[in-house]
């Protein structure tokens, strides 16, 4: 309970833990930022100070937190840095809607609220705020990633319905669990693009996938060898797609180079040839001119010899 009197619930803690999976070990995000457990960074007040407490130091690449701990880390979290921003802006939300909100907060930050859709939620037009939502923060570095194009579809169904996607929403049941999934299909095109053998590129998880995951994650230590695509694995297989990219931006430079290169290397050498018979000709003017006197009658007395 937080000094508003709000706190999140049980299921909205399970629904942020969900969407923003467990990761053991450390890892560097999309964006560059060491990241670990339920998506901690050391820009939460409450996790830098746990973790200087424990460590005495910053988090470091490769660093390690137990499920136990990230549960305990993700309540104090959401009840003491989201659920306090979220309510003090929108002090009238039912339980559901504030679960909803929390996770928007704890993904893109309080600054969130202040966006288009919270506008519409705080003048009560709910409808709209969730359409708004369902468009807001679903891109990063620059691309639309279909994990946080499902997240805001997911927070927009909670905060407009009550649904938390188990079956134990106010309206709708259980969402199937069996259909492709845009984000593992991404997933299954990287490891492709990059020599894993994935399988069928149809979003659907396999042996297949499961294997080309393994792969991936041995050859990129410290990822945790367990052939799941969670945030670690996913933010190594974009780092990965781009560093191949620009090698591959650099091999095509060079290939161009050295044509070019050879290109005007040829040149050269035919200008150079070209140069050479032009001063053998020349050369061999001057000597004729020279000569002209001795060498003109010699040709008639050729000539006449062969007539």
């Amino acid at each position: 309970m937080t000094q508003t009197g709000r706190s999140i619930s049980n299921q909205g803690l399970v629904f942020i833990g969900t969407h923003e999976g467990f990761v053991s070990r450390a890892y560097r995000d999309p964006a560059g930022v060491l990241t670990i457990g339920y998506g901690f960074t050391m820009g939460s007040r409450i996790f830098a100070g746990w973790w200087r407490g424990l460590h005495g130091r910053g988090l470091g690449v490769g660093d390690s937190i137990t499920r136990a701990q990230a549960n305990m880390l993700l309540g104090r979290i959401a009840g003491e840095e989201v659920v306090p921003a979220v309510a003090a802006r929108l002090p009238a939300l039912s339980q559901t809607q504030l679960d909803a909100c929390a996770s928007v907060v704890y993904n893109l930050g309080p600054r969130a609220l202040g966006w288009r859709w919270g506008q519409a939620l705080a003048a009560g037009r709910l409808a709209e705020a969730a359409r708004l939502l369902r468009k807001t923060g679903i891109t990063a570095g620059g691309r639309r990633l279909p994990g946080l194009v499902r997240r805001r579809a997911d927070e927009a169904r909670l905060l407009e319905t009550g649904d938390y996607g188990t079956g134990d929403g106010a309206n709708t049941p259980a969402r199937p669990t069996v259909r492709p999934d845009p984000e593992l299909r991404q997933v299954q095109r990287a490891l492709a693009g990059l020599g894993y053998r994935p399988g069928p590129l149809d979003g659907r998880p396999g042996p297949q996938t499961e294997q080309a995951l393994r792969h991936f994650q041995r050859d990129h230590p410290p990822l945790v060898v367990d052939g799941i695509a969670g945030p670690a694995t996913r933010a190594a297989l974009r780092r990965e797609q781009s560093r191949r990219g620009c090698e591959s931006a650099g091999i095509g430079t060079a290939v161009v180079t050295a044509t070019l290169a050879h290109a005007l290397e040829a040149d050269l050498r035919w200008a150079l040839a070209l140069a050479v018979l032009a001063g053998l000709l020349v050369l061999a003017g001057g000597v004729a001119l020279r000569h002209r006197g001795r060498l003109v009658p010699w040709l008639a007395r050729q000539g006449a010899r062969w007539r």
